[in-house]
């Protein structure tokens, strides 16, 4: 957990070596001492410590396996895996749920989306386990990587038939796959009939993504109108990253002053034509997205610079943030929406 595996890797060593105390080590412990490896993306010392374990006798279960299969997924090196599948196999430790799930992320991961469709049909095919939402979603997402838009409907409509409900993470996955593709009203509908039919509500994050994908198809004012209805919505809390996306989006459109407006909204301050949040604490935006905002405007015309002279001016009177060139921050040191800026 300290990051000092290294030294844990030495520890245990010389607790085999003590013959009192090699009972101790067992399959929990080298389980663990992979996971460490694992975590910093050693692949030389997960594999060495596997090695190892094996040579001195140690067992592998379900767990052991789980953990070299997540290794493998994390640092993109898949092509171990069929090797120790074999190796899983000739020490009879039956794979779980998690291990099939392991094993179809770390394909979709390294762009293998074929393969962990091959993997969801055999598992599927062999009929000791169901597949769950963390599989659809791995894959799902996957799909969304590659722009593969038809096969992930498909596999959206396998996902529901199987009994599998949707959350707001595989709508995030679909709104950004329907925005890429161009598909923004599909998405907007996706949003209202998957959330509507599963009984949830969407989260900051659907919305988010939301967006994005109006920003992908140079829908600005669809964007603002999508915070208008949210914003008023006392059931759904606006983070300081969707206005920090909502106000790039503006840039990206060439719409610097009203970036401006969504920064005035995100402060609570007036001079601004978006809906006012029916809540009372304040949201801000991230750091670098006003450092963007007040870049843009001072780089503008007379009206943008006016537009960042009176923004300058409100938030350091309100909120005591304060605007330098392209920094803010605040006069205590630490500004309202993000992380802590020095002078």
């Amino acid at each position: 957990m300290n990051d000092q595996a290294d030294e844990a890797l030495q520890l245990v060593r010389e607790q085999f070596d003590c013959k009192e105390r090699r009972g101790c080590i067992n399959t929990v412990i080298y389980s663990t001492l992979l996971k460490g490896f694992a975590v910093s993306k050693r692949m030389d010392k997960v594999m060495s410590v596997y090695e190892e374990m094996r040579g001195k006798g140690i067992s592998c279960n379900t767990i052991t396996y789980n953990t070299l299969l997540d290794a493998f997924a994390v640092c993109c090196a898949m092509d171990r895996a069929s090797r120790l599948l074999e190796d899983m196999k000739e020490s009879c430790v039956e794979p779980d749920i998690i291990t099939y799930s392991t094993i179809i992320k770390g394909y979709c991961a390294v762009g293998d989306v074929d393969r962990a469709f091959h993997v969801l049909a055999e598992m599927r095919g062999d009929g000791k386990f169901v597949p769950d939402e963390i599989m659809y979603n791995s894959i799902l997402d996957g799909c969304a990587k590659q722009h593969r838009v038809e096969e992930a409907l498909r596999l959206l409509e396998e996902m529901k038939t199987s009994g599998i409900c949707p959350s707001n993470y595989t709508l995030s996955i679909l709104v950004k796959l329907l925005g890429h593709a161009r598909r923004l009203n599909q998405a907007f509908r996706m949003v209202e009939d998957l959330s509507g039919q599963n009984g949830f509500r969407p989260n900051v994050q659907v919305y988010t993504c939301l967006v994005q994908a109006c920003t992908l198809n140079r829908r600005l004012e669809r964007a603002l109108t999508l915070h208008d209805a949210v914003v008023v919505d006392p059931g759904c809390k606006l983070d300081n990253k969707f206005y920090a996306v909502l106000a790039r989006s503006c840039l990206q459109l060439h719409q610097p002053l009203k970036a401006a407006e969504v920064v005035r909204a995100a402060y609570r301050l007036e001079g601004h034509s978006l809906a006012s949040s029916v809540r009372n604490e304040l949201v801000g935006m991230e750091d670098r997205a006003l450092d963007e905002v007040a870049a843009r405007l001072q780089a503008g015309g007379k009206e943008e610079q006016q537009a960042l002279a009176s923004l300058t001016t409100d938030l350091l009177n309100y909120h005591g943030i304060r605007i330098s060139n392209t920094s803010m921050r605040c006069s205590g040191g630490a500004s309202r929406g993000g992380a802590r800026r020095r002078k």
